[in-house]
């Protein structure tokens, strides 16, 4: 019976340890673990090294990974100080590139004990965070004129008549007329009116049949006066027979200046005054009358006395079509550095760009065969005295000592004026370029105008009022595919090679101009071409940023000359 009852405690006391064991596991019974003793199960817990693993052969894998790992075990394991600074940085989560500190797209190394930057061109610093600004990229940020300085940085300046902003870049007019500023609003205004006296000389024009019978009477009187002048014909064969003749090869209106003037005489000033006499080559053929007083005496300056413009009534017909190919009227303040270049006769030849109250600049070869006499500024209507219009006497001309006549390389000339320009919103002289500027806005593609007094077509006649024109600029590859004379590097070429748009013969001289930051600036200079707008051809002018340097130095030599602020170098 003792026995029987110390069994039966005995089972109760294991029954109640058995309670007390489970009362302590209080989810043994559940299906599911909480979500932290889950997450306990899935962690890896990384070991430590066991009895003589220090002697084995250092393993990434073993050391780093499932282990953790001090710098010199690393160490030990790359065998290379900037390896190991490399893995450290990532392993630690250190590494400063995975934010990429690195601005405006630069790349982030490691080096060492740090990082560095691997930066844009344009872009420099410790963390690219510096824009580099140099003169040849986008001219510096410079609105005109951009010097380096070093260090990233620029010194920028602005032509005479403009001040430079507190921001350093831009250029503030400062003169009431500063070089390559276009006084829009009354250009605006006064190209109204031109377009109601165009279309007032244009009512009464003849049909053009009238036109046509005018062009065959051309001919004629070319023969008349050369049988009535053995000088002009001497001297036209010596230049290489006649002068309506094109070469077979080269440019169809190059050096026919004088020519042209003296065709022009002869059928566009039908129903006018004229002598028909020729005193030679090198002087126009005939005497040209025109309303006013434009032939008064030879040094006279017209703006001391202006006179209000009186439209010819007998304009002849042709005027009627443009003679810049493809190209529109540049009514009066809209192309205000254009300079017409006359002979003693009074005969415009040859256009040119005011740059200086002085200084004229022109094409080389319009000087080959005629001797500039005056000029007029602030033309339009070259037969027509006009308001504000200025005639001022040519009192010495510079032609550059490179200039080759054969195949018109260093194609520039200078004109010292007997007496200052009078700057107003007719006439204001155009800014010439730096270097690195010049280069910018020459790039393939960029467009540029030209304005003149010249024909639509090879064997044309010149026009009566001013014209312009835009055209694209080409590569040096493209412009020398499509001649087969030399395209030199003082040289560049534009136009549309399809379209009928062109400088042509009468606009030789003129300016090839392209505005920046609301300034014009000079460059090129009308110099030759293969016909006039043919398919396949372009326009070939001077690249005037490459005479910079002659041009300061000629107008430096004159004495009394006012002097030229360009700032870049």
């Amino acid at each position: 019976m003792l026995a029987e009852m110390e069994s039966g405690s005995s089972l109760v006391m294991f029954i109640l340890l058995m309670c007390s064991i489970n009362s302590s596991y209080p989810y043994s019974y559940s299906v599911f673990m909480r979500k932290d003793a889950a997450h306990e199960v899935l962690r890896v817990h990384k070991r430590a090294n066991y009895f003589l693993e220090e002697i084995r052969p250092g393993n990434l894998e073993r050391e780093c990974n499932e282990e953790k790992c001090s710098f010199e075990e690393a160490k030990e394991i790359f065998h290379s100080q900037e390896k190991t600074m490399e893995f450290w940085f990532n392993y630690k989560g250190l590494n400063p590139c995975t934010t990429n500190p690195c601005k405006n797209g630069g790349v982030c190394k490691i080096r060492r004990y740090n990082y560095f930057c691997i930066c844009p061109p344009k872009f420099g610093g410790d963390n690219c965070e510096k824009e580099k600004l140099e003169c040849w990229y986008k001219n510096g940020g410079c609105w005109q004129y951009c010097r380096d300085s070093g260090s990233f940085q620029v010194q920028c300046s602005c032509a005479k008549g403009y001040t430079l902003h507190e921001d350093g870049k831009k250029c503030v007019q400062a003169a009431p007329f500063p070089c390559g500023l276009i006084r829009a609003r009354r250009a605006l205004e006064d190209a109204r009116h031109e377009v109601a006296m165009w279309n007032r000389s244009t009512a009464h024009a003849v049909q053009q049949a009238k036109v046509e019978q005018s062009a065959a009477g051309e001919k004629e009187a070319l023969k008349n006066a050369s049988g009535q002048s053995t000088a002009m014909a001497d001297d036209a064969g010596q230049e290489g027979g006649d002068p309506n003749q094109e070469p077979a090869e080269g440019p169809a209106w190059q050096n026919e200046t004088t020519a042209a003037a003296m065709r022009e005489e002869m059928v566009n000033t039908s129903g006018q005054n004229q002598s028909g006499q020729s005193t030679g080559w090198n002087k126009t053929g005939a005497a040209q009358h025109t309303p006013g007083d434009l032939n008064e005496s030879d040094n006279a300056d017209v703006s001391a006395t202006p006179q209000c413009p009186q439209r010819n009534a007998r304009a002849p017909a042709e005027h009627s079509e443009p003679r810049i190919t493809g190209g529109t009227l540049c009514h009066r303040g809209q192309c205000p550095w254009q300079v017409l270049i006359r002979d003693s006769k009074d005969i415009g030849f040859c256009g040119g760009s005011l740059i200086n109250s002085r200084w004229v600049i022109t094409a080389a070869h319009c000087l080959d065969l005629v001797r500039p006499h005056h000029v007029t500024i602030g033309d339009f209507d070259k037969y027509q005295r006009e308001l504000k219009e200025q005639k001022i006497g040519v009192e010495r001309s510079w032609t550059h000592p490179h200039y080759d006549s054969n195949n018109y390389d260093g194609d520039i000339a200078l004109l010292y004026l007997s007496s200052e320009v009078v700057f107003n919103e007719y006439a204001i002289p155009i800014c010439l370029p730096s270097p690195n500027l010049a280069a910018l806005l020459s790039e393939e593609g960029r467009v540029g105008m030209v304005s003149g007094w010249g024909a639509t077509h090879s064997r044309g006649s010149t026009l009566r009022f001013l014209m312009r024109v835009q055209l694209p600029i080409v590569s040096m590859d493209t412009c020398q595919q499509s001649t087969r004379r030399l395209v030199t590097d003082n040289m560049f070429c534009a136009g549309y090679g399809t379209e009928a748009a062109d400088a042509c013969k009468g606009d030789s001289g003129g300016p090839f101009a392209a505005p920046y930051q609301n300034t014009w600036f000079l460059l090129g200079i009308v110099s030759w071409g293969d016909g006039c707008a043919e398919r396949g051809k372009y326009g070939v002018y001077t690249r005037v940023s490459n005479y910079i340097p002659w041009i300061k130095e000629t107008v430096e030599s004159v004495a009394d000359s006012e002097k030229f602020s360009i700032n870049f170098s």
